[in-house]
């Protein structure tokens, strides 16, 4: 189900910053705003805002007389310092802590980046049976719990356009059955992946609504399959998962914290 909250967008700040780091990937040269603009299709006031942000906190350099950017050593630590520094972290982390222990699985919060997600926020029970993954890590948006929670949640658009990110990066994927998972995790409000993406993995993924609604993330639970069933995922751990989604959108509202595009 859609939720009462209208008009989702991605968390647009967070991804456009990451498109411009990831222009530089492939470059050992600087680079002027005028070709990141060219690069990113950004606008030129975004990409100098973004810029100038990203020099502030170490992830681009300046370099040469013409003040073009360069990667700087912040960048490899981008996952540990740059993402766990958001404040969606601080707010998430001790709630899904909580969800973690109780259940002994783990539990992430990411956003979409083209075909993946990218985890903001990645916690564990200390006796979970589980992937001990980390902020940073990247998962396929088609193939994960996540993903699908993430996609269900966006407008008719923005999905589109990670469908065909994902078509155009897996074309040997059958991928024909998405729509069906999406619009069957619309319905419910949860998603399940039962080894799709891992076979030994189970997951339950929820979308996560923020700015009362005007920005999308997703957040998920999972471990290894032993001593667990389907059902349990299904009938306790999606619906818990959803009150999870709501306690931390709630939190951000309380303290007045936002993601929306400036």
């Amino acid at each position: 189900m859609q939720d009462k909250r209208t008009t989702p967008t991605e968390i647009l700040s967070l991804t456009r910053g990451l498109a411009i780091l990831q222009t530089f990937r492939s470059r050992q040269a600087p680079m002027g705003n005028k070709e990141i603009v060219e690069r990113t299709g950004l606008s030129k006031a975004t990409v100098t805002r973004l810029c100038h942000t990203l020099v502030k906190m170490g992830y681009l350099r300046q370099a040469g007389m013409h003040g073009k950017y360069h990667l700087d050593d912040n960048v490899t630590k981008l996952g540990q310092s740059y993402l766990k520094s958001l404040i969606l972290a601080r707010v998430a982390e001790p709630l899904m802590m909580d969800f973690a222990e109780r259940h002994q699985m783990s539990v992430a919060l990411g956003v979409g980046y083209g075909h993946h997600i990218i985890y903001l926020c990645y916690c564990a029970g200390d006796q979970s049976a589980t992937m001990r993954l980390r902020v940073g890590t990247l998962v396929p948006m088609h193939q994960s719990a996540i993903g699908l929670a993430f996609l269900a949640a966006l407008p008719a658009d923005q999905r589109e356009s990670h469908l065909q990110a994902i078509a155009a990066q897996y074309p040997d994927d059958d991928i024909a059955d998405l729509p069906d998972k999406i619009a069957e995790t619309q319905h419910v409000g949860f998603s399940v992946s039962f080894g799709a993406w891992r076979s030994e993995i189970y997951a339950v993924g929820a979308p996560l609504w923020l700015d009362r609604g005007n920005s999308v993330a997703a957040i998920n639970c999972g471990a290894r399959q032993s001593n667990q069933s389907r059902d349990h995922y299904v009938k306790t751990l999606g619906p818990e998962l959803m009150v999870l989604s709501s306690d931390i959108s709630d939190g951000m509202e309380q303290i007045g914290a936002t993601f929306s595009d400036d």
